[in-house]
Order: structure tokens, then sequence, then C-alpha cells
């Protein structure tokens, strides 16, 4: 039986998957700041889809440790302390180790150059001043190492883990320069030369580099809606 066509002009309704991933990516790019209220009614208006959609929506996001639930006050973005954030960095240093030894036994110059062309698109990031695509680039390194782990618990692990990162980031201090040194060129670098102690070496370095700016509450904007701020990025590229 062959579907109806939409009226010109109008849009197929967003899936439960592509708002799940629209509101992930808002999480990873800093664009929804900790304690951001998650209005159903709003989100559900903002997508014209239903409450039980956006509250599935809310769920997984949840059990993604990115929202948190409140009986009788609803969803919000989670927020992390100094020291959660803290111990998400050693939990991230330890795993992220024992992956890098692994992927530089293993990778494959088809995979490094994939790895190469993120980064490539991380640095042009960088040069536009794009933050929120730098943020989920970056992002988006760390996890495609893990993808090449052959630990699978292990990728497992790091890949539930750097999410959350995103709400550590919130602690930079006013004034980090948006684009430090190209570290994750150095980490591919010391990968594909085959050497796992300077590629371990390489990628603690960039870890430490980052978590010493955690140490002061970033100014956030309060001012802004939660409409305001999701219309702010572009179409997920997911």
């Amino acid at each position: 039986m062959r579907t109806a066509p939409l009226p010109a002009g109008s849009k197929p309704k967003p899936t439960e998957e592509l708002i799940y991933t629209e509101l992930f990516d808002s999480i990873l790019e800093r664009r929804l700041p900790p304690d951001t209220k998650l209005g159903e009614n709003l989100l559900a208006e903002h997508y014209g889809v239903s409450r039980t959609i956006i509250r599935q929506v809310l769920m997984r996001l949840a059990h993604d440790q990115l929202v948190k639930l409140e009986p009788h006050r609803g969803a919000f973005v989670a927020s992390l302390t100094l020291d959660q954030a803290k111990q998400i960095y050693e939990a991230w240093r330890l795993t992220e180790a024992a992956i890098v030894r692994d992927v530089t036994r293993n990778i494959t110059r088809k995979q490094v150059a994939a790895l190469r062309s993120l980064v490539k698109e991380e640095r042009l990031a960088c040069e536009q001043r794009d933050v929120p695509r730098l943020s989920r680039l970056s992002a988006q390194f760390h996890i495609q190492l893990a993808d090449l782990c052959q630990n699978k618990y292990l990728a497992r692990f790091l890949k539930e883990l750097i999410p959350q990162t995103s709400l550590a980031f919130f602690y930079e201090v006013q004034g980090m320069p948006i684009c430090t040194k190209d570290e994750h060129s150095e980490i591919l670098d010391q990968i594909a030369s085959g050497d796992e102690e300077a590629a371990v070496h390489a990628a603690m370095r960039h870890l430490d580099g980052i978590e010493s700016a955690l140490n002061a509450r970033a100014s956030l904007n309060g001012n802004a809606s939660l409409v305001d701020l999701l219309k702010s990025r572009s179409p997920s590229l997911r």
C-alpha cells in the first residue's frame, strides 16, 4: 500500500531517535547548560510530537546520565560537582591509557586516515571558532578511538563516560583559549608510529591539560530560553 504524499511545504514529524540525537548533541556541544529545565510540554510543542515520545527521550538521556529526573519537578540537564568532574577525568585517564595501548598495537592505515580526517574537521572548527562543533568533534575523536579498541568492555565504558565530560566542561576558567595546540594530532602521530609509551604519554598530557582548567565554574547564559538554545544549533549530522 503506497503512503499518501505529504502536503506541499509540510515536514514529517521528528522521530524519537532524531529528538534524542538532537538533545544528546545539544548537551555534548554545551548548548544546554547544566540544570536547564527540559519541560515535556515545551519540547512536545517545539518538535510537534506527543509528550509520550518526549518522556521516552528524557528517560533515555537519564540512562546516559545526561539528564536528571526529579519527582514533581520534571527533567533537567544533569550537573556535576567539581569533585565529580575530577573523578570522571580520573576514570577517563585510566581507561584511555589502556585503549590507546590496544589501538596502537592494532590500528590499520585506513583507520589512521579516518582519524586524520576527523582531526582535520576539528581544526577547521577551531579556526572558525565554532565552539559547539569543536566540542562535538573533540569528543568524537576519543569515541572513535574507543571504537577501534579490541577490548569492547573498555570501549563501552569510555563511550558511556565521554558524554558526561560535556557537563564537566562548564567548570572551565573564563577566558580559556578556544583552541590549544593540536594535541589530537600528536596523539595520533604516536599511535601511527607504533610507540605505545609515547602515545599514552601524549594522551595523558592532553587529558591533564583539560582537567587543569576545571577549577572555576564558568559563567553561564541564564537568559536564553530552552527553545532559543535548541534553535541555535544546526541539524544533527549523525
